[in-house]
């Protein structure tokens, strides 16, 4: 007889603690790297594994160059202390922007510029794999080596597992350079690259998200006149995969976004994106926040030049961010905000359906009000998205001029705060902090990179901060991919997989016997029932899936109903049990001898049989020479699965046979016979 009972998937995430590289304290925090000379400009990505890399621009060698670092899950450093050195081709005395991302194989593709070629500023692309290997060559992949100026490269993945990169291309009027790189490094859109151009208009500020079928969404800002005098407006492009312009949309056609204001673009996840920025289409002086959103198609979501973040008057508002929740497609913005004079400042933010309709009222909701004049600055916002919780961080600065703090709140879909105290401190040093940056990991906890004065000229220090507010105590799941039960010659068979595992010692199987009861939906076993049958030894810290099995041999009766479930135990001490499973025991169908257990034994083993009916039954003990020497039951026993222990004290040790003969009042009879060891 051999049933098997399948269960639905569960993950469970458990907070865990052991001790890592991220710090609980916001005085210490991780340092990423503070050597000699200047560490800045950092960006941070996020791994498959729960870890992330952290890129910066490095004058240890006496100019600007690229640096990379691995962390792991709980920020251990996985290359050299101090970094992996991508590139030290010459560079300008100032630097541009550059992007980072990890790919589908959680590679680093960080695209930068620089002066290699002649001294003029052109585009480069790196791949390198988790091990630190230079995948596209140790020099990288120069995208265009003109005479032109070409800073701010953006990166995108494609959903065919490519890389493409935008630029801007310094020319008469801006140009958008694009390429296609294949995972094998392959310019896949020609030795030159595409460029998008207008008789009229600059390109200027390119960025890009994923979109379907191999291509990607391009905003950019199309800019006319001459400074100050300039018309800045916004459009959107889709790029198909052969790097041909599908469509064109206007995102802004009012034209009156502040010239060199940066939009901030995002990707909604389902291949279309989003773009927010502020500008002062009322002519009043004051700039209002506005945020739009794309589909792959190139329908606008939200009304036509963008929805309106906040109505509230006698206000600006600076800089907006989005955080957007695909799984209910509601777009969370949050913005600086100050009084005309731009002495106070605090931050506002909003919620809008998938239409642009407002839900925090037309005024938004005041997350942090205005500070008293002079006294707090509010800078390099950056927000993320997570288990339904929308996260916001940024530098806040004191009177005498410095960001000596980095800090952040979480708050749910009604705006309401989440973590205690409403705000949470990051990093306090006083010390002047930088360029702040931001990324979820799989388990949705926060990592966070900036610059940082508080040894020398500046520093990489980063933090994490798990989605109950607690910094440096990693929520990473013990996740549990299954958890399944089969009966078995009259036993049953437990087996779970996990996906990736923390500080596990292992698990503790508790089982709960009831018999011939009818449970209904409502019915839950009670807790002081629960006994302890077992332990399995976990596999410590791990991104690796592996599985458990454990056998709890029992005396199974039909009609009897069994629960199980795992606690888990971490090194600690601390424990999370999963929700039980079931497992009803059948009517056994045949008459059945299984083999003793143990096998072999001392002095005592347990021999086990099923009856599908009500039968007499005997079994007898027989040496090698044919001689019985002993009687193990004979008796009468009903239907279902039954179990006799034996103790052999008074045997020799030696191999056994013994039989077994059931018979019914109808006359069925069934014999069998099988050996057993005893060692002494």
């Amino acid at each position: 007889m051999k049933t098997t009972i399948n269960f639905l998937l569960i993950f469970v995430l458990l907070n865990l603690s052991i001790l890592a590289q991220w710090s609980s304290n916001p005085a210490v925090n991780l340092t990423v790297c503070d050597t000699t000379g200047e560490q800045a400009l950092a960006k941070i990505v996020s791994t498959s594994d729960g870890g992330c890399y952290i890129s910066w621009f490095d004058t240890r060698s006496g100019s600007y160059s690229v640096y990379l670092q691995r962390l792991g899950v709980m920020g251990n450093k996985l290359w050299a202390s101090n970094g992996l050195l991508v590139s030290n081709n010459p560079q300008d005395t100032w630097i541009t922007d550059y992007d980072l991302l990890a790919d589908e194989n959680d590679n680093a593709i960080i695209a930068f510029s620089d002066i290699r070629n002649s001294g003029n500023l052109n585009p480069v692309v790196y791949a390198i794999s988790p091990s630190g290997d230079f995948l596209w060559g140790n020099n990288g992949i120069v995208l265009n080596p003109t005479s032109d100026f070409q800073p701010s490269l953006k990166l995108a993945k494609t959903n065919d597992g490519n890389i493409v990169v935008a630029w801007i291309i310094s020319a008469t009027r801006s140009q958008v350079g694009l390429q296609k790189i294949s995972p094998a490094g392959v310019k896949l859109w020609g030795t030159n690259p595409i460029i998008l151009q207008s008789a009229t208009e600059g390109l200027n500020y390119p960025d890009i998200v994923t979109s379907d079928s191999g291509g990607v969404i391009l905003f950019h800002t199309a800019t006319t006149g001459n400074f100050p005098a300039q018309t800045v407006k916004l459009r959107a492009k889709k790029i198909n995969s052969s790097g041909t312009v599908s469509w064109d949309v206007s995102i802004q056609n009012i034209g009156t976004i502040a010239a060199f204001t940066v939009p901030k673009v995002y990707s909604d996840n389902n291949n279309g994106g989003l773009i927010a920025w502020h500008d002062d289409r009322d002519n009043n002086n004051l700039q209002s926040a506005f945020v739009q959103r794309i589909s792959s198609s190139g329908s606008l979501y939200f009304p036509v030049n963008g929805a309106e973040a906040s109505l509230l008057a006698n206000r600006h508002k600076f800089n907006p961010v989005v955080a957007f929740d695909n799984t209910t497609n509601e777009t969370y913005v949050f913005w600086m905000e100050t009084e005309p004079n731009q002495n106070q400042n605090g931050i506002s933010g909003q919620k809008f359906l998938s239409d642009g309709t407002r839900q925090w009222t037309d005024n938004a909701k005041a997350f942090k009000n205005l500070s008293a004049p002079n006294t707090t600055s509010i800078s390099y916002l950056t927000a993320e998205m997570g288990n339904g919780k929308a996260y916001l961080f940024y530098l806040e600065g004191n009177a005498s001029g410095l960001n000596d703090k980095v800090e952040g709140f979480a708050c749910d879909g009604n705006g309401n705060f989440l973590w205690p105290g409403n705000f949470t401190v990051l990093s306090n040093p006083t010390s002047d902090k930088l360029q702040l940056v931001s990324t979820v990991d799989v388990y949705k906890n926060c990592k966070l990179a900036w610059g940082d004065n508080r040894l020398d000229a500046s520093g990489i220090y980063a933090q994490d901060i798990n989605p109950n507010g607690e910094l440096g105590n990693s929520v990473v799941p013990v996740e549990l991919v299954s958890f399944t039960a089969n009966i078995s010659d009259n036993s049953v068979i437990l087996n779970w997989v996990t996906a990736t595992e923390l500080n596990n010692s292992g698990f503790e199987i508790q089982r709960l016997q009831n018999r011939n009861i009818e449970q209904t939906s409502e019915w839950i076993p009670s807790e002081q029932n629960w006994e302890t049958i077992g332990f399995v030894p976990g596999f410590g810290t791990t991104s690796e899936s592996h599985t458990y099995s454990f056998v709890d041999n029992l005396t199974l009766n039909h009609n009897q109903t069994l629960f199980y479930r795992l606690k888990q135990i971490d090194f600690n001490g601390s424990s999370t049990t999963y929700n039980y499973i079931e497992v009803s025991i059948p009517m056994p169908d045949n008459f059945v001898l299984y083999q003793n257990h143990p096998n072999p034994f001392n002095p005592i083993t347990t021999i086990s049989f099923s009856l599908p009916v009500e039968a007499d039954v005997t079994i007898k003990l027989f040496n090698m020479l044919g001689q019985e020497v002993a009687i193990i039951t004979d008796g009468g026993f009903q239907a279902g699965n039954h179990q006799i222990n034996f103790n052999a004290q008074n045997l020799s040790s030696g191999a056994y046979i013994y039989t077994f003969d059931a018979s019914t009042v109808n006359g069925v009879r069934f014999k069998s016979t099988r050996k057993m060891l005893l060692l002494r």
